[in-house]
């Protein structure tokens, strides 16, 4: 039952569900798969929310501690504190002053630039592992799509979405940050495809000699 209830989560479960029960011998099960996709909206964004938090602090703190040590220090609470209110604040600036929009789209994108890391450390463990190094296409193959579809993503995003933001006088701001973080998702993105690519011809060529 939807009735009164707002917002995109419950409309997605069940047009999730009804996708699912569509399936052959799924049709009995709608219920369970409408609460799974509700628990699944939830989970993912809780976990995101706080894993990329933690993460981000961690890296702060690791950048605030080259300056100053005691601030590198993760198990000293007033480094902890400092490091995860600027995170804080920083997420929450996009919520706050953004849409879901604009903002989604930066997290697909990040979330492939991790999808494509596990990719590539996979495809460069296979070729110095496996028996055959045909058998890194396994790995390779889906890191060619996901690349792909986060370079597109980002590419459309910068030109469709944020420069014209950056553009317009009343969300210059907004959009100059989020023109300035694509822009540094997508040079790493095609830094981790190049520097994977001249590792994986130094493995090959190795293979080859020995």
């Amino acid at each position: 039952v939807i009735a009164a209830r707002t917002g995109g989560a419950v409309s997605l479960a069940v047009g999730m569900a009804r996708v699912f029960s569509g399936l052959p011998g799924m049709r009995l099960l709608l219920d369970y798969w409408y609460h799974f996709a509700i628990m699944f909206e939830a989970l993912f964004i809780l976990t995101t929310i706080d894993t990329g938090t933690r993460v981000g602090r961690f890296l702060l703190q690791e950048a605030l501690g080259r300056r100053w040590p005691r601030l590198g220090d993760t198990s000293w609470p007033p480094a902890a504190a400092l490091a995860s209110g600027l995170l804080v604040a920083a997420w929450s600036y996009f919520i706050l002053t953004g849409s879901i929009a604009t903002i989604w789209p930066m997290f697909g994108i990040a979330n492939q630039l991790l999808a494509s890391v596990a990719l590539a450390v996979g495809t460069t463990i296979l070729l110095r592992e496996a028996r055959r190094p045909a058998y890194a296409w396994v790995t390779l193959g889906p890191l060619i799509f996901v690349a792909g579809t986060t370079i597109t993503a980002a590419l459309r995003s910068l030109v469709e979405v944020y420069v014209p933001m950056a553009r317009a006088p009343a969300t210059a701001t907004m959009g100059v940050v989020n023109t300035v973080v694509t822009a540094t998702l997508l040079l790493c993105v095609l830094a981790i495809l190049t520097l994977s690519a001249g590792r994986w011809r130094q493995i090959i060529a190795a293979r080859r000699g020995s």
